[in-house]
């Protein structure tokens, strides 16, 4: 007989090299799949399609009317060449879903079987357990079931010949507290990270049934689940750079990783605005993730929720390298030392569109950020930069804490460029290559445009630049980091035009 089980992974087909994961709701749906169409994205992913595990109900704000809505979205993701796909613990029953109640809790899973050292009464917040090496392993529910009492602990601390638990939760989650003897079993429940228990038993096939139900009733062929720990298996979050510097560990992993060819994902790239101290995602920090998925010949998923398409400015233009990196992928057309050189994690790489299927490959520099020390008033700051090679210049001036700069300019050489502008607190100026200088936001949306006075160019070797300008500010003054990058000669990248065969008749 084929259970639901076998039939949900029958229906599911070859999942998408590379995809967008969102939390969109059904109204911004339309928007979601233009972006994917911008980056010629394969599937849209939504990772938040369910409001309780276990039973599996959708989300209303993406699926208002259940099954049906989810069939009418697949439906209108394949008209325009995506496959739409879900995210799903698998095995998982959040705390609001109706497993989790007194009448299933006997049948949800077990992490060990721990006794009671004492005896203890109905209103005993602390008490003792005969060790066990399951309390050193994370858990973020500290779940006990005592015959048939659940109990929920706030900490744990090791004794001399026990474990004793602190601020304990008696008779939680809709069970009665009572006395328990001396010896009694007491069961610590698995738990995941986001906040599940998981079914044992019986209740296991009960819950995949529901999911199985859900994938099979709504036509979905394409679903990423998590593993056994509550950590997606294919795709790992991937931060690369902090504000000052990669982060190491996402250099050796991509750089020591043996790859195999597009069976391979990198994860899941983040792409974020600004929030709190977290900077904003920049396009070199997605080019270097883009740049190693073609080296290693990987699928990626791209995290863009809602926050990020309301607020970040160069979301489009970030598409339109998605798409340009993905081509060059596709078409095979880059050569072995290309892959080898683009696999360095300290390089970075720009890939310039023009025509239809032709690309420049740029190596680009980027130089660390220069802090400028301000004291009320003029700043004037030198420092010595380097290019390998006579080169054009872009360079970014970003303000920070309070307060405002006015006038900025920066001497190369015999050169000067002037920015006739004021850059306030929270604001950054950027310049291109071509000299269009840009204020935005710190979410890199555009308040003001103008022309650079002067050429922004750098020249070969050490040059010494002096940066200057006015710092005002009432109570305190603002930050100012400087940074630039400069572009090398260019490699040029075709991809071949498919003809289509002559007939031989003609």
């Amino acid at each position: 007989m084929l259970t639901a089980w076998m039939l949900c992974g029958w229906l599911l087909g070859q999942s998408p090299d590379t995809y967008m994961v969102s939390d969109f709701s059904a109204e911004h749906f339309d928007r979601m799949l233009d972006l994917c169409g911008e980056a010629g994205l394969e599937g849209l992913l939504q990772r938040t399609p369910f409001s309780s595990y276990g039973h599996y109900q959708w989300n209303p704000d993406f699926a208002p009317e259940g099954d049906k809505s989810v069939a009418r979205m697949v439906a209108q993701a394949s008209n325009r060449g995506v496959q739409l796909g879900i995210f799903a613990q698998q095995e998982a029953i959040s705390l609001n879903d109706a497993y989790f109640s007194p009448r299933y809790y006997a049948q949800l899973k077990r992490s060990a079987k721990v006794d009671l050292y004492h005896g203890i009464d109905a209103e005993q917040g602390a008490f003792a357990l005969y060790p066990n090496a399951v309390f050193s392993q994370p858990s973020t529910l500290n779940l006990l079931w005592v015959e048939g009492e659940m109990i929920a602990y706030g900490t744990m601390e090791p004794a001399q010949e026990s474990v004793i638990l602190y601020r304990c939760a008696r008779g939680a989650y809709g069970t009665a507290a009572s006395e328990h003897g001396a010896h009694a079993e007491a069961y610590k429940l698995w738990d995941a990270p986001g906040r599940f228990v998981a079914p044992d038993g019986a209740l296991c096939d009960s819950v995949r049934w529901h999911l199985a139900q859900r994938i099979a009733a709504a036509g979905l062929r394409f679903v990423r689940y998590a593993d056994a720990s509550g950590m997606n298996k294919v795709d790992g979050a991937v931060r690369v750079r902090q504000v000052e510097a990669w982060e190491q560990e996402a250099r050796k992993a991509l750089g020591q990783a043996g790859l195999a060819s597009h069976a391979m994902s990198l994860g899941w790239f983040n792409i974020h605005p600004s929030e709190g101290r977290q900077p904003v995602t920049t396009l070199e920090e997605l080019e270097w993730f883009l740049a190693k998925a073609a080296a290693f010949d990987a699928g990626y998923g791209l995290v863009i929720d809602q926050a990020t398409v309301q607020r970040h400015g160069l979301l489009d233009r970030m598409m339109v390298l998605v798409k340009a990196w993905n081509t060059v992928r596709d078409a095979g057309i880059l050569t072995e030392q290309q892959k080898e050189d683009l696999k360095d994690p300290y390089a970075d790489w720009h890939l310039e569109p023009y025509g239809d299927d032709s690309f420049l490959l740029y190596p680009v520099r980027i130089s660390r950020r220069y802090r400028c020390a301000v004291a009320k008033g003029p700043i004037r700051e030198t420092w010595q930069w380097k290019s390998s090679e006579k080169s054009s210049l872009a360079l970014s001036i970003e303000v920070q804490g309070k307060g405002e700069i006015r006038q900025p300019s920066i001497v190369i050489g015999a050169d000067t460029l002037r920015f006739p502008c004021t850059v306030k607190a929270g604001q950054q100026l950027f310049c291109g290559y071509n000299g269009t200088v840009r204020i935005t936001d710190g979410d890199f949306n555009t308040l003001k445009e103008m022309a650079v006075e002067g050429l922004p160019v750098l020249p070969a070797g050490e040059t010494e630049v002096t940066f200057t300008c006015e710092a005002r500010g009432a109570d305190k003054l603002p930050e100012v980091r400087v940074r630039y990058q400069t572009r090398e000669t260019p490699l040029p990248l075709m991809v071949p035009v498919k003809r289509e065969p002559e007939d031989p008749m003609d």
